[in-house]
């Protein structure tokens, strides 16, 4: 217990060392960064996939941290998605071990917008803080980050990408997320594992929530789809997947049921 008190005491004192916003970052980079533009090709059994709406992700341990690659499809048009991206201040509600983001600069050169902004996560009763400088181009449907060097962060490096493209005449997007993190120093595997997962393995998870959220037209088609009515299967049949719906449509749903259908309704016996 006492050994285990000391090293969380060491943690924290890294921790309180590292993160300095008026020194800068110990290097310039070393990670590759991305460019703002479009993502790389999926193969055919990865499109198969996303088609047939699963995510595609991966996540490549490597020495100090890991790199990840998410693709996904949202239900809503991408200005709904970018708009969620974009809302940076508003990331410690939208995704969960976000505590904290602070905007302290930007501004938009060559139709590229770029915003510095400072992101702090909670764990274990203590925070890990870091400087990002985040870029969008509108034209190219990308963004990328990459840490501020000029201010000293509590992890080593991380770099990022974002990429969203219109689905089904403009009604659906799908997004590319990629993104690579090195951690400083010693950190206890908990602690390894929260910032993983916050950084990279749940880093898309809120995308598709947040969107159905602020789109009402996505929002009004789960609601809908939600309250058909399910059909029951007939014993025996050797299904167990999830019960399919009958066949629809909006004049029916609208109108009623058909005449044939109110002869079928079970009539209700008078009481004597």
């Amino acid at each position: 217990m006492r050994v285990a008190s000391v090293l969380l005491l060491a943690v924290l004192a890294s921790f309180s060392a590292a993160d300095d916003p008026s020194k800068p970052h110990d290097h310039q980079g070393k990670l590759d960064k991305f460019k703002l533009g479009p993502p790389p090709a999926l193969s055919s059994s990865e499109r198969a996939a996303v088609d047939a709406g699963k995510t595609v992700s991966k996540t490549v341990p490597v020495e100090g941290g890991a790199r990840a690659l998410a693709v996904f499809d949202v239900a809503a048009p991408p200005a709904v998605v970018w708009a969620c991206i974009n809302d940076l201040p508003a990331y410690p509600r939208m995704v969960p071990g976000v505590h904290a983001t602070k905007v302290y600069g930007g501004g938009t050169r060559g139709g590229v917008k770029t915003t510095l902004v400072t992101w702090t996560l909670k764990l274990l009763g203590y925070s890990v803080t870091y400087h990002l400088e985040f870029q969008h181009s509108p034209s190219a449907s990308a963004a990328a980050f990459a840490l501020d060097y000029s201010r000293n962060s509590d992890i080593d490096d991380t770099v990022g990408y974002w990429h969203v493209a219109p689905r089904n005449g403009g009604s659906s997007s799908r997004v590319t997320y990629s993104a690579a993190l090195l951690l400083k120093g010693w950190f206890p595997k908990p602690v390894v594992d929260f910032l993983l997962s916050t950084t990279l393995g749940r880093a898309t998870q809120w995308v598709a929530t947040e969107a159905r959220r602020r789109d009402p037209v996505a929002s009004a088609g789960s609601a809908v789809t939600a309250a058909l009515p399910r059909r029951r299967l007939p014993r025996g049949s050797g299904r167990r997947g999830p019960p399919q719906l009958p066949p629809t449509d909006a004049a029916a749903l609208a109108s009623g049921p058909s005449a044939a259908a109110r002869r079928r309704l079970p009539r209700r016996r008078r009481r004597r």
